[in-house]
């Protein structure tokens, strides 16, 4: 049972899930939003905090888990699911150890006969496996045998906590809130380094979520024992007498890339929670006070270049940090998680990029509160993986971003903050008892200013205004979790002077309805939601808007959009349907039809790069999961898409073809071919008229060697040409993986890229009251490293080391500008401009004047690295020591790229040293 996320069409299981369940009227919801009114309340200070209130609130909600553990029963047995007897200890309970000696353990039933998922799916194990259950009032004990015929051949690496690493493991998925769509994942490998996981939409994974649980492996000679104890209190369950949880036992023997599990899995659907066993029989679990405390404390002591003229500088700055964190359990499975002066910085910095488009880049998130319970937050609003996949209501990265506000350039010198403090934030998270999911998250965060000399003068100017920002989200399954109602709000409110003055929206809003459905025994799915935007503020904000790259109202051949200089407000909606055959055998296909209006916007707490688009895509799959004598698996597919936007204008109409195969011996390959037509492009000239695009054609080609290997390699590429401009792309990343022992791991990450793009936009001019648009033709070159070592000394201490060096440089020439931007012939599209190199800069002429411009080229050099070591020295409590350094240099640079200069140059840089040291303790009073 494999800890990483399968992707749609490679989890299944080969019988239906377990239908039926008590329906319930939707009066509840009242209850539920009142609950979040007083979170939002509390977190914005316009209310005390009332948790015997809110308690109140949720607690009424109507009660249904015991009328679905009086079905549980009956349903199995009709479904062939596997049932097990949940036994309450009577006596003591075991000591967590790995011995399994325990009288209490002979109680308990026993679930054997495992199957495997792969790679023979539904044969025998190939090895013995038994587990058992048992309970009291404080815990859930779950222990395993794995039994092994070749004991010295038990594969086991010695990792940080929730690290993939090659070993045999155990798992146990608790289904608690018995919906068969979420449950609690927990794993652990024979030297005892633990996993765990929030598991939600049946198959997808959260590995943000951490939970405090004990648990202890041995060895013996006949293969190896685990020993789980998992608070009641990390679970989430209903107050009812009776009660019947999903549960699912799973083991990986990675000599044999052998995945196996109690209730049969398959790679042919997309199932995995749904497909759980039967744990019946659970009796009298009284809810409990639930409460959490992690007290923290941070010292940091930086030390940075600077010059002693400089008044803000300072060589070495020192900071103390308090703070705290409280989760506490509003009912037995609604949580409330605050924080209050919490530390929201990152370990591991951002990768280096060079970003030379008018849209933002999108940066994962890597904080923990934001990363822990995210998934019910998730609320993708894009198409397909890679940037689509990014596209979200929520992005977690806007709360704390760096300052929207600048400081001037003429300024002698400035003291400008790098991210905005996160005054306070809670969630309230959970599942009801019938069937509603909740998740509520405010966040408020301070304003921010900066202190600048002007003309030998101090100024004070503001960065950022104090924001608070909101998102809410519910979703109600019906018919034992095929299918869901839900709907999502988010809300940004900004201190009004501020904004205005920073030209940001004072209020911005989003929110809709969602909807799924599966059928077919959950082969065939359809999806929708359908959404509205509104933003208001002062018209400089409403204008710079309309000007964004998400929409570019001003556009002169942009019939269907109005640019309102004078605008305070802009509304917009989104819609999708999607219809997906995802299992019932090899073939899958799927049709995506997505609209977005011109005026919809979430950049404010989402993340969009466009609006202003109808997109249709359609797909076709076939996958084979079936051993051969060669392959273990294959498949192929190939997907259509086109796109328009609201004013009819053709943007896209492109398609691929893409393959992959795994052989035998775990070695894989990859490849696809992707073909692009011409279309108009709305954004290329950045607010000029639309741009016919040439056609193109790329693809990608990719090896992964054999995971049980002490030495893994793997190889990436992708290229790109589009022969009317000549311009091309290559792109190279391999890498390189060895476990020199048990304990270490090292990972080296070279990456190559070499780009000629004949239209890299240069600048806009306006002469003579007419636009001109000047373009010209960039090499660049792109290199970077990536080094990650890490060592496990046991399983609760391990150091990891990260270093990366990242190189960027582009060279600039034959300048043009734009002629006929919709010609049919490439070369009609652009006259040629006469520009000639002047101290830095080039003279232009063009028509109606003389214009001049920074030379473009330029070279981007940077290196981030950092030592961590992490000690859990008691469940739930941490001590990290971190060093971070930092170089970076921006400059221009004729002539691109040079390796060995820009190496030179790179560490003759003054870096910036950090040192961090951060403890925190939990308490479970």
């Amino acid at each position: 049972m494999s800890t990483k996320t399968r992707p749609v069409h490679d989890l299944v299981q080969p019988h239906p899930a377990p239908r039926g369940g008590p329906r319930r009227t939707v009066g509840e919801l009242s209850r539920l939003l009142m609950a979040g009114t007083l979170l939002l309340a509390a977190s914005l200070g316009w209310a005390p905090l009332a948790p015997g209130l809110l308690a109140q609130e949720v607690a009424a909600l109507p009660q249904s888990a015991a009328a679905e553990a009086d079905t549980a029963e009956t349903e199995a047995e009709a479904t062939r699911t596997p049932m097990m007897e949940a036994v309450r200890i009577q006596g003591t309970p075991p000591t967590i150890d790995g011995d399994l000696s325990d009288p209490v353990w002979a109680t308990a039933p026993v679930a054997t006969d495992f199957v495997q998922m792969e790679p023979h799916e539904g044969a025998p194990a190939t090895e013995r496996t038994e587990a058992r259950v048992l309970y009291d009032d404080e815990a859930l004990y779950v222990s395993f045998r794995a039994y092994d015929s070749s004991p010295d051949s038990i594969a086991a690496q010695l990792t940080r906590r929730d690290q993939q690493s090659y070993s045999d493991r155990v798992h146990v998925i608790v289904d608690s809130y018995f919906d068969r769509r979420t449950a609690f994942h927990f794993a652990v490998n024979p030297l005892g380094v633990k996993f765990d996981a929030y598991r939600y939409d049946d198959n997808r994974e959260d590995s943000g979520w951490e939970a405090v649980w004990d648990v202890a492996t041995q060895i013996d000679s006949l293969g190896w024992t685990a020993e789980f104890r998992i608070p009641l209190s990390q679970l989430r369950f209903s107050g009812a007498p009776l009660q019947s949880w999903g549960i699912n036992f799973g083991r990986d023997i990675a000599r044999r890339s052998e995945t196996v599990s109690w209730a049969p899995l398959s790679n042919r659907e997309p199932a995995m929670v749904s497909r759980s066993g039967v744990l019946t029989g659970i009796r009298d679990l009284q809810p409990r006070s639930r409460i959490e405390v992690l007290p923290y404390s941070v010292a940091r002591v930086t030390r940075a270049p600077g010059s002693a003229e400089n008044p803000y500088w300072d060589s070495t700055d020192g900071s103390m940090q308090v703070g705290a964190d409280l989760r506490m359990g509003v009912t037995s499975n609604l949580t409330l998680d605050l924080t209050v002066n919490p530390d929201f910085g990152q370990v591991e910095a951002d990768p280096g990029q060079v970003n030379l488009t008018a849209f933002e880049t999108f940066l994962p998130e890597r904080r923990p509160f934001f990363q822990e319970g995210a998934s019910i937050f998730r609320f993708g609003i894009g198409v397909g993986d890679g940037d689509g996949e990014n596209q979200s209501l929520f992005y977690s990265r806007r709360i704390g971003r760096a300052p929207q506000g600048s400081v001037p350039s003429s300024a002698d010198w400035a003291d400008r903050p790098d991210r905005t403090r996160i005054l306070s934030a809670g969630k309230l998270s959970g599942k009801t008892d019938s069937g509603w999911s909740v998740g509520m998250l405010n966040a408020l965060t301070g304003s921010e200013s900066a202190r600048a000399i002007l003309d030998g003068e101090e100024v004070a100017m503001e960065m950022e205004p104090r924001t608070n920002y909101s998102v809410a989200r519910v979703q109600r399954d019906f018919r034992g979790g095929e299918s869901a109602l839900g709907a999502i709000g988010t809300s940004t409110l900004r201190e009004g002077t501020v904004a205005e003055e920073l030209e940001l929206h004072r209020e911005a809003f989003t929110g809709g309805l969602d909807a799924r459905h599966r059928f077919r025994d959950g082969t065939m799915e359809l999806q929708a939601f359908l959404l509205g935007s509104r933003v208001a503020g002062s018209p400089e904000a409403l204008a710079r808007t309309q000007r964004s790259s998400a929409r570019y109202f001003q556009r002169p051949d942009a019939d269907h959009v109005d640019y309102d200089p004078t605008a305070t407000s802009l509304e917009g909606w989104s819609g999708k349907l999607e219809f997906w055959k995802m299992g019932g055998g090899p073939w899958r296909f799927a049709t995506l039809t997505h609209l977005r209006s011109p005026g919809f916007e979430a950049n404010d707490l989402g993340f969009m790069p466009r609006a202003d688009n109808v997109t249709q895509v359609g797909y076709v799959g076939y996958l084979q999961n079936e051993p051969g004598d060669v392959l273990r698996r294959w498949g192929v597919n190939t997907n259509l898409w086109s796109g328009w936007s609201f004013g009819g204008e053709h943007q896209e109409l492109a398609g691929n073809v893409n393959g992959q195969i795994t052989t035998n011996g775990n070695r894989s390959l990859f490849a696809g071919v992707r073909v692009a037509g011409e279309g108009l492009s709305p954004t290329l000239l950045r607010g000029g008229p639309a741009f016919r695009t040439e056609r193109g054609v790329g693809g990608w080609v990719g090896f992964n060697s054999d995971a049980r290997q002490t030495v893994q390699a793997s190889v990436n590429t992708n290229w790109e040409i589009r022969p009317a401009s000549e311009s091309h792309t290559l792109s190279v990343s391999p890498n390189l993986r060895w476990r020199p022992s048990e304990r270490a791991t090292l990972r080296v990450g070279p990456s190559f890229t070499r780009r000629v793009e004949d239209r890299q936009w240069v600048r806009r001019f306006t002469v003579e009251g007419s636009d001109e648009y000047v373009f010209g033709r960039m090499e660049q070159s792109t290199l970077g490293l990536t080094v990650r070592a890490e060592t496990a000394l046991t399983p609760n201490l391990s150091v990891q080391l990260y270093a990366q060096p990242f190189l960027s440089g582009g060279s600039f020439d034959d300048f043009r500008r734009i002629a006929d931007p919709r010609a049919d012939a490439y070369a009609d599209r652009f006259e040629p401009v006469n520009a000639i190199p002047e101290n830095g800069r080039y003279r232009a002429t063009l028509p109606g004047g003389s214009v001049t411009f920074d030379d473009p080229d330029f070279r981007a050099l940077q290196f981030r690295s950092n030592a961590v070591v992490r000690w859990e020295y008691r469940p739930g409590s941490t001590l990290y020591v971190v060093w971070a350094q930092s170089r970076d240099r921006m400059q221009q640079e004729p002539g691109g790229l040079n390796l060995g200069r820009g190496m030179d140059d790179l560490f003759s840089v003054r870096p910036e040293n950090v040192l961090m040291i951060k403890v925190n303790y939990w308490l479970n009073p």
